[in-house]
């Protein structure tokens, strides 16, 4: 005999008691029992509810002492009989969450959830047993399921920092960057010392198009934990991303204040100084890099196309050099060497009338023939083209040739440095 059973016969024979005790109290045990009044009726429905709840708390006294003892299977029996009964929810819902962790404790996932669903319909608002059941969903993979008990969870406790976090992750599963977005926004907004969900925010705004909400992001992180430099280079590469160079430049000298020989920040540092035309300074950067790595190639090239553009293309050329010793088949240093012949011409060309003499056409004709060699280059070769096709129509022709034979070096004086 089931449970329930027991239980209706239980109160069958008890309702059948107290009947026969009032018809014999007043007598008349042969003749028609007389109706109850209302007061009769609910002392006989308090009477067995009573009982029922008598018997309740006898199975939750026998359920505890082993469930205390971790002694879950002995446990569960008495539980779920509660569970079964306990229909008008008489009690809380710590018979649900017990009952369903002795179903985890047992490893029977699906009865866990069974309990957890009961005490959610028992108890709609308890979080406990929402949070226990998105629990079972997260690790189970079911993903949307889960979503939706945390989505319950945040009506029921909406400044809870771990709801929102969990809908986050849930939300990143699933591919909603947006969504996710939103979550660990609600999340730091909540708890901004919480440096890890910081993080794990700036990670995904990165991975959207909001730029603003991005560095905004950043600024946040920066000023709320100013010591992180990690955090502090990533707002000034946003800043230098959308090419707010002064911006940039004050948090990578903070930066540098903390760690002098921070490659990254000088790196970032000398670019921000060349797109300020703050050439002079940027040498300075590159130097201070070379002078802890002597043969980054890289950097060697930025130090000598920062020389190029203030117009020193003789210590720029010999720089290149330095790289090709080191590389010979360094499609950057070609490159770099390339745009020193094309910027020497521009600047000839520019300090002139304008117009390109033979002389000039030879120097882009030095120029195109090493963006030939940075062409052999992989990482290279999209740059050197397009600038071989930028000079096309300004190299020497056949005819340029035939009218100035024996000339093979230009004779500008503006082009002594190439001599």
């Amino acid at each position: 005999m089931n449970i329930c059973k027991q239980l209706t016969v239980f109160l069958c024979v008890l309702s059948a008691g107290i009947a026969i005790a009032t018809v014999n109290f007043s007598g008349c045990a042969a003749s028609k029992p007389k109706e109850l009044t209302p007061e009769q009726k609910k002392a006989l429905q308090d009477s067995l509810f009573n009982e029922h709840k008598k018997q309740l708390r006898l199975w939750n006294s026998l359920a505890y002492e082993p469930f205390r003892q971790r002694d879950y299977a002995q446990a569960k029996k008495y539980y779920r009989r509660i569970a079964e009964v306990d229909t008008s929810g008489i009690y809380s819902s710590t018979v649900y969450r017990n009952l369903g962790t002795c179903y985890i404790q047992l490893n029977e996932p699906d009865s866990a959830e069974w309990a957890y669903k009961l005490g959610i319909e028992r108890n709609p608002d308890d979080p406990y047993s929402h949070k226990l059941l998105a629990y079972i969903y997260r690790i189970q993979g079911r993903t949307d399921e889960a979503i939706a008990q945390y989505q319950t969870l945040i009506n029921l406790e909406p400044d809870s920092v771990g709801h929102y976090k969990y809908l986050g992750e849930l939300y990143v599963r699933n591919g909603e960057i947006d969504n996710a977005v939103s979550a660990y926004q609600k999340a730091v907004l909540l708890d901004p010392s919480e440096k890890d969900t910081q993080q794990i925010l700036n990670n995904l705004l990165s991975q959207t198009n909001n730029v603003d909400a991005l560095i905004a992001q950043r600024e946040s992180m920066v000023e709320r934990f100013p010591e992180d430099m990690n955090f502090r280079t990533d707002l000034a590469k946003s800043y230098f991303d959308i090419g707010a160079f002064n911006k940039a430049v004050d948090q990578l000298k903070v930066i540098l204040e903390k760690d002098s020989d921070n490659i990254i920040a000088l790196e970032m540092l000398g670019e921000s100084y060349k797109q300020l035309d703050r050439f002079r300074e940027a040498l300075g950067i590159y130097r201070k890099i070379l002078s802890i790595h002597p043969d980054d190639k890289k950097n060697r090239c930025n130090l000598a196309m920062t020389h190029l553009e203030l117009g020193e293309y003789s210590t720029a050329r010999s720089e290149v050099r330095r790289v090709l010793r080191i590389d010979p088949d360094y499609g950057l240093a070609f490159l770099a060497y390339g745009m020193i012949y094309e910027h020497s011409a521009n600047r000839c060309v520019d300090s002139g009338d304008g117009k390109i003499t033979f002389d000039d056409k030879l120097v882009y004709k030095m120029a195109y023939d090493q963006y030939a060699r940075a062409k052999s280059d992989p990482e290279w070769k999209s740059d050197a083209e397009r600038r071989m096709n930028y000079l096309e129509g300004q190299i020497p022709t056949t005819g340029d040739y035939f009218m100035n034979k024996n000339v093979t070096m230009p004779r500008k004086a503006c082009y002594d440095w190439i001599q």
